[in-house]
């Protein structure tokens, strides 16, 4: 037997609260701040700077799911510039992609290169974010005498 129903279901938007402007705002910062700091790597050779980003963002933001994906997608965008940038100072970046493809075993395509440079990227913020939140998990509240426990 079914059991009834105490009022009509939920819609969509009522199910789950919409983002505050600053919570937004946070990620777009988040985002942007990434993206420059991964260029500023990628400039100076710093190969493992979306790993230290990665890391930042799961040790100082360890609640926030989306700053860690901000992070990530901003650390793609910074080498994505980066990569952009070397092709257009006319710099034979191309050329470069396909040998390092075809030495890595990969198609011998530009595109492949640059889409597995992004990648690993990708892989190195989310590898950061992981091992930080591993590193410092949530802190545990301890009830003061004469106070409720916090959840």
């Amino acid at each position: 037997m079914a059991s009834p129903v105490a009022g009509p279901a939920p819609s969509a938007a009522q199910a789950r609260p919409a983002r505050s402007a600053p919570a937004v705002w946070r990620l777009a910062v988040d985002f942007a701040v990434a993206a420059l700091l991964c260029l500023g790597g990628a400039y100076l050779g710093l190969w493992f700077a979306p790993f230290a980003l990665g890391a930042a963002a799961g040790a100082f933001r360890p609640r926030s799911h989306g700053a860690l994906l901000a992070v990530t997608a901003g650390a793609v965008a910074g080498w994505a510039v980066a990569l952009w940038a070397i092709a257009l100072a006319g710099l034979p970046a191309g050329a470069t992609a396909r040998v390092i493809a075809a030495l890595a075993g990969l198609p011998p395509y530009a595109a492949v290169a640059i889409a597995v440079t992004l990648l690993l990227a990708a892989l190195q913020a989310l590898a950061g974010g992981w091992l930080a939140r591993a590193a410092f998990p949530r802190q545990v509240r301890l009830p003061f005498p004469r106070r409720h426990p916090q959840p």
